[in-house]
């Protein structure tokens, strides 16, 4: 087992970043990006990427490593993250809102091989021809009881649980059945919190800044490219209202607004999950989880 890593999660615009490269100024370690968007390598401004200056001078891994139209997924992201544990001098900080890749890393999750290309390509095939509704009534069928967990509507994982049982014969419930050891000794994990009205502003001034930053003609340079719109990028909080702006279907203070409202519903959800599913990490401020972090592994 590793002996330590650091866990700091929380909802869009806490300061998630921010607190991991503080602690890592402050001690032998280096950051692992948890994020699902910021694994590509499309939309810098608009996922809110750490500067190129702040990767590199905080030893940050895993940012935009995925060349998109190559798609990542939990399992992807965690089999790249136990790679990186080689030296056990310097202490992971593992740094997102994503909490189930967080998560992957905190539970005894088993390794679910790679999928070959030609298996996603078939099963999207599939999609394009008959719909959504098609694969998740097959997953039905052949893993009631993930189906259950997921919404119907919920495109990426049905994809995702569809390409596993094809490629590798066994279900999405089959493969997590399986026990895996623990991968870390001790884990310090902080979720950094605030007041919802001071976060919500950060919020509306993080978007306005993301404006004036260019993410118009990011968004623009993305649309030009031949794209899969079942991707899981073309979630990306934003992606909806600037395209539309850009079209000419919406006008800008609508585009912003909109914008703002669904950054807004994004960080409520995350605060949800992080409050259900990570009820046992320390929930702080900025500055009490930083010292509660270095105290933490001081002792």
């Amino acid at each position: 087992m590793f002996p330590l890593a650091i866990f700091i999660g929380g909802p869009t615009a806490s300061g998630k970043t921010e607190l991991a490269l503080s602690v890592q100024s402050k001690l032998p370690s280096f950051i692992v990006n948890a994020d699902s968007m910021q694994v590509y390598d499309k939309f810098n401004i608009l996922t809110n990427k750490p500067k190129t200056k702040d990767i590199k001078n905080g030893n940050c891994k895993l940012f935009g490593f995925i060349n998109y139209p190559d798609k990542c997924n939990v399992g992807l992201w965690r089999n790249k993250s136990i790679e990186l544990l080689k030296d056990k001098k310097k202490i992971p900080i593992f740094v997102g809102g994503t909490g189930l890749y967080l998560e992957s890393l905190t539970k005894n999750i088993s390794e679910i091989p790679q999928i070959p290309k030609k298996v996603k390509f078939k099963v999207n095939k599939i999609m394009e021809r008959k719909g959504k509704q098609f694969l998740y009534d097959k997953l039905i069928e052949i893993d009631k009881n993930y189906a259950k967990k997921i919404s119907s509507n919920d495109t990426q994982r049905i994809l995702r649980a569809i390409e596993v049982k094809v490629a590798t014969g066994k279900s999405f419930s089959d493969w997590h059945g399986q026990e895996k050891k623990n991968i870390f000794e001790k884990i310090i994990y902080v979720v950094v919190s605030m007041e919802r009205d001071l976060l919500y502003d950060k919020i509306n001034s993080r978007c306005k800044e993301m404006l004036k930053r260019g993410v118009i003609d990011e968004v623009e340079d993305f649309l030009d490219e031949q794209s899969d719109r079942f991707h899981p990028l073309h979630k990306a909080i934003g992606l909806n209202p600037i395209s539309l702006f850009i079209l000419g279907k919406m006008n800008k203070d609508e585009c912003i607004s909109i914008f703002m409202q669904d950054t807004r519903r994004y960080a409520k959800r995350q605060l949800t999950w992080f409050n259900n599913r990570a009820s046992y990490a320390k929930h702080l401020g900025f500055f009490d989880a930083e010292n509660y972090i270095l105290n933490s592994v001081k002792i």
